[in-house]
């Protein structure tokens, strides 16, 4: 499919400017003359485009399409991914609105057809040439195949998401999750399962861990689109995609009860990595160690902490070792110096400034860093120590236990 649209939009580049500006004034007409013959021509439509509100937003969408079109004549080729992405999408609309695949599939056909007599007979008002008029009919002819079979992609992601087919998009998602790709076809069936969906193969995705308490509600439907690899209900729960701020904001709406983290964006061999982040920010919000203000846990917002608890154990070494010069202070005594030592770790800055900082009267402060200078020595003065000493201050604020 690709070859195709490379070269159906090259054929439009080849074509004159003068013809996208003869054509380009009269595109209102020309959708409101495609969106009567789908709804004369193709009984399915009739009742939809008869009149209201269907029909205007029907002529607005193909006014946009044929703009869109328009747009390429004479303009150097481009990939138009994004345009058989929209046609993906009218499938898979076509399939929630009830009606059927030829249906959709005749009106691509129809709308081509007006389109393509409007575009001959103004080229002809505008005087060009027969081989302009060969080049629109070769590049219409083209966009009817490739538009054709996008629809049809959409339509069968939408009918695979409700009728159990999905489990090709759960195969999907296990695939990549588990660092490997399906046994049978395994690229061809990653590809198509991609294109099926209304995307192109991405460059990177993120992938998203679920939890949800005992006895909290079903996962709602429609909180994720369709075209989003996703088995809350799995072992383990998870979601993937290329697009996390744009097809996770149903999330914000999930139950009590559930929680979602989103890992990392990485290219789809890494998807592991980020589910595996994920699954972490999923563990750590559930023990209190990690604040979201939803139900869902961007792990970019929190890399630091996930960082400095990714072994517990040695980070917890590191605070206990590193800050032993503190033990032995009492509990008020030990958080005052505390908090003044990573002030002053952060900023090196001097008594005033750490007092302005902290809130504090500049004696106050000298008053601590005399006390830390007694405990920590030279440790103070090295930058090394002084990293070290921030890591573990930071370490314990996230694990308190160890406070």
């Amino acid at each position: 499919m690709r070859g195709s649209a490379a070269s159906d939009s090259s054929v439009w580049s080849r074509l004159p400017h003068e013809l996208g500006d003869a054509v380009r004034p009269r595109i209102p007409e020309i959708a409101r003359a495609c969106v009567d013959a789908v709804a004369a021509e193709i009984p399915e439509y009739s009742g939809k485009f008869a009149d209201g509100p269907g029909r205007v937003a029907a002529i607005e969408l193909t006014r946009r399409g044929i703009e869109r079109d328009v747009d390429r004549v004479g303009t150097p080729a481009l990939w138009q991914a994004d345009r058989l992405a929209e046609f993906r999408r009218h499938g898979r609309d076509a399939f929630h609105s009830g009606l059927s695949r030829e249906a959709v599939q005749a009106a691509v056909r129809v709308s081509s057809r007006v389109t393509w007599r409007w575009i001959a007979d103004i080229a002809r008002e505008a005087g060009l040439s027969g081989d302009v008029l060969y080049g629109a009919a070769e590049g219409m002819f083209a966009d009817v195949e490739t538009s054709m079979a996008a629809v049809a992609e959409g339509y069968s992601a939408a009918e695979a998401a409700v009728t159990g087919t999905g489990e090709r998009h759960r195969r999907l998602l296990r695939a990549l999750l588990g660092g490997r790709t399906p046994a049978a076809d395994s690229v061809k069936e990653m590809d198509g399962l991609l294109a099926a969906s209304g995307l192109p193969v991405p460059e990177r995705v993120a992938a998203v861990a679920f939890r949800a308490l005992p006895g909290a509600p079903e996962f709602p439907p429609g909180l994720l689109p369709e075209h989003v690899p996703a088995d809350p209900a799995g072992d383990p729960p998870a979601a993937l995609t290329p697009a996390p701020d744009v097809d996770l904001i149903g999330l914000t709406a999930l139950p009590p009860g559930w929680t979602a983290a989103v890992g990392p964006l990485v290219a789809p061999a890494e998807a592991p990595e980020s589910f595996r982040v994920a699954r972490r920010a999923v563990d750590l919000a559930a023990r209190g160690l990690l604040d979201a203000p939803g139900p869902v846990i961007w792990c970019r917002d929190h890399v630091t902490t996930l960082l400095l608890l990714a072994d517990e154990f040695l980070v917890g070494q590191l605070a206990t070792t590193t800050l032993e010069p503190l033990a032995g202070l009492s509990g008020r005594r030990r958080e005052q110096l505390a908090e003044t030592l990573l002030a002053l770790v952060r900023t090196r800055g001097s008594a005033p400034e750490l007092g302005r900082l902290l809130d504090l009267h500049p004696q106050t402060i000298r008053a601590r860093l005399k006390k830390l200078s007694e405990l920590f020595g030279e440790k103070l003065d090295d930058p090394a120590e002084r990293l070290r000493l921030e890591l573990a201050l930071l370490a314990e604020r996230a694990l308190p236990d160890r406070g």
